[in-house]
């Protein structure tokens, strides 16, 4: 939960700034900043973290 969260509301926040600001309708697009928020997320949370590794000593 530690990683889900700030990981899924930088990539929606992200998203939501490039729909609006750069994208061709300009208009805020949440249903593509949830599910790329989402997405992001999960990647976050099952990713390992290499710090982990490096203090196991599993370093590759």
């Amino acid at each position: 939960m530690k990683k889900f969260l700030p990981t899924a509301f930088g990539a929606a926040l992200g998203t939501l700034i490039y729909t609006r600001w750069l994208g061709s309708a300009h208009t805020f697009d949440w249903e593509r900043a949830i599910f790329v928020g989402v997405v992001c997320g999960i990647a976050a949370a099952v990713w390992p973290d290499k710090r982990a590794d490096k203090a196991s000593g599993d370093g590759r």
